[in-house]
């Protein structure tokens, strides 16, 4: 994992906005991101993303995950369908409550758009 991706990890440990087990558990995450999409992950083009799923990763833990899935993300699902089938996997494999990861799958579809847009601009 890059340094500072790493370093933004860290600080959100630190300042408890994700559990000791997410933590633990963000490396090997992100490494299935970047070979699912082909696209190396740094704090350049994957800062906010890393936050973000951090974050997510957390509430879902908690319970308490986003549930609104916009019109605008009701398409990027539909233009975008192997990125909302994987993000939906990737959640569902650090569900382990059950929560309704619907929206917090198209906020990281949304993500995989842009990720992969970056890597061949």
């Amino acid at each position: 994992m890059d340094f500072s991706l790493k370093e933004r990890i860290d600080l959100l440990h630190d300042t408890n906005q994700i559990s000791d087990e997410i933590y633990d558990r963000l490396p090997a995450i992100l490494e299935t991101v970047e070979n699912f999409l082909e696209v190396k992950l740094s704090e350049e083009n994957a800062g906010s993303f890393a936050s973000h799923i951090s974050i997510a990763l957390q509430r879902i833990s908690d319970k308490n995950p986003l549930t609104d899935i916009s019109g605008e993300l009701q398409t990027v699902i539909e233009e975008n369908p192997n990125f909302y089938l994987f993000a939906k996997e990737l959640l569902s494999a650090n569900n382990q409550k059950g929560a309704d990861i619907d929206a917090e799958a198209a906020f990281l579809t949304l993500y995989f758009g842009v990720l992969t847009r970056e890597e061949n601009a």
